[in-house]
């Protein structure tokens, strides 16, 4: 017997993952919920507990207690945010702030568990010159039920454009955000004084945020942070190159794996294909059971398990001879990025409140040694996304297992949405052709009469697809 030792590779993270509010409802949380530090140590001593500098133009905290439970959502005349350059922070470059138009209130949501004492909610604002002047700061603990005053009169010093207006507000003084699962805090937009700006433009102006933080003391226990992102099982079959029988097969843990992605595989001299996996799911991935040969192989996911991760690798009439050897095994992607980004006007969109995606092409498997004489029966042919609240939760976003295919396969979704009675609003359908390793994004109306999405290309995977609609 020689030692045969495969160097895995290939895994990346995606540079976009999914929201939280997808990976919650993707991962089986729908009505429950992980807290996940970030970037916090617990500790008796104050420290930030959360922390949004935007630099990297998202709206994921940069510090968190929980990075699951936190976030910002808002009312404004766009579904996203734009970033431009900000104010330096503590700590923090003066990289990017969060823009948004036309805005007329924000929600910053702050998970509490395990906060055992607060100490000063600090910000900095800047508005256009026909943007506000002024807000209303209110919180709620009931998840946003009933709002309290937690400051008024927040009139700008600072009047000029783009003028930068830091506020610090003592938050120890209320004992009752302590013991809560979340505290809400809602900044309603006001013209305020105007004295040396423009007159106010409710449909026009803009607010900037930067450097959004909150102190006080974190000594619990959180979850420490999985990137969902990546696979989390390596499973791996060894064929006999002349028969396709099964010669060795075994299920493992990646992070059991030596150091540097490392397996090692006991093998007798010949000659064998060697196929490995990678994946990550919620569900149950699609493989055979009791494999006898490689004929009656197949590889997929159910299309509702739409935030699996799948990767695979085939070297076939792979050499064992009289001496030991290591081989880089580098795997790819099995499928691709689906993305829905809808650019209808944000109080149009905001009456939809569910959208039902329907797959109307084949349920691809990865079958590399032709179709067996059995495959699963894929009936599963909707993702539903409901709960449709924040601009961020109608950016839809799933993973389509294609395998690895020699040709570009057709893809086809009927998207509809309804509204809070649940009566149809409106019927997309749009197709695309692409191969497995590349982000489709398709970009339009939701609402329109006609079926004008777009698409286009990404260097953080092979490619990216981007189609108007």
């Amino acid at each position: 017997m020689r030692s045969v030792t495969f160097r895995l590779s290939g895994f990346e993270s995606e540079v976009t993952p999914l929201s939280r509010h997808d990976v919650n409802n993707l991962m089986g949380f729908k009505n429950a919920r992980i807290q996940a530090l970030h970037n916090l140590v617990p500790g008796p001593e104050p420290q930030y507990l959360y922390y949004w500098s935007f630099n990297d133009e998202n709206l994921e905290p940069d510090i968190a207690v929980d990075a699951e439970g936190a976030g910002i959502t808002f009312e404004a005349s766009a579904v996203g945010p734009k970033f431009f350059s900000g104010f330096s922070g503590d700590g923090y470059d003066a990289g990017q702030s969060m823009s948004l138009t036309a805005v007329k209130s924000l929600i910053i949501t702050l998970a509490m568990e395990g906060v055992e004492s607060l100490g000063n909610l600090a910000f900095d604002i800047s508005s256009s010159d026909t943007g506000p002047k002024d807000f209303l700061l209110s919180y709620s603990i009931d998840g946003g039920l009933s709002y309290e005053v937690l400051k008024e009169g927040n009139q700008f010093e600072n009047m000029g454009p783009q003028s930068r207006n830091s506020y610090d507000i003592d938050v120890s003084i209320y004992p009752q955000f302590i013991g809560v699962k979340t505290v809400r805090l809602k900044f309603d937009f006001l013209p305020g004084s105007r004295d040396g700006a423009g007159d106010y433009k409710e449909s026009s102006g803009a607010v900037r945020f930067d450097n959004i933080r909150l102190s006080g003391v974190y000594n619990g226990e959180g979850e420490e942070e999985t990137d969902l992102s990546m696979p989390s099982t390596l499973r791996y079959y060894v064929f006999s190159s002349s028969d396709g029988n099964v010669v060795a097969q075994e299920e493992l843990a990646l992070d059991k794996l030596a150091a540097g992605g490392l397996l090692k595989i006991k093998l007798s001299p010949g000659t064998y294909d060697v196929l490995f996996l990678a994946y990550r799911s919620n569900g149950s991935i699609l493989l055979p059971e009791d494999l006898t040969n490689a004929n009656e192989f197949y590889f997929g996911q159910d299309f509702n398990d739409y935030q699996a991760v799948t990767y695979a690798l085939l070297k076939q009439h792979f050499e064992v001879g009289a001496t030991d050897v290591t081989e880089p095994a580098v795997l790819t992607r099995c499928f691709s990025l689906v993305t829905f980004n809808f650019t209808d006007l944000w109080t149009d969109l905001a009456e939809v409140k569910k959208i039902d995606v329907t797959r109307q092409h084949d349920n691809y498997l990865y079958t590399p040694y032709g179709n067996p004489a059995e495959v699963p029966i894929a009936d599963l042919h909707t993702l539903t996304f409901d709960e449709l609240v924040a601009a961020e939760d109608y950016q839809l976003r799933f993973h389509q297992f294609l395998g690895i295919p020699d040709d570009l396969q057709y893809l086809s979704y009927e998207l509809t949405a309804y509204g809070r009675d649940g009566k149809k609003l409106n019927t997309v359908i749009l197709s695309e052709r692409i191969r497995n390793n590349v982000q489709l994004r398709f970009s339009g109306r939701l609402l329109a009469d006609l079926d004008r999405f777009s698409i286009g290309i990404d260097p953080d995977w092979d490619e990216t697809i981007e189609h108007d609609f």
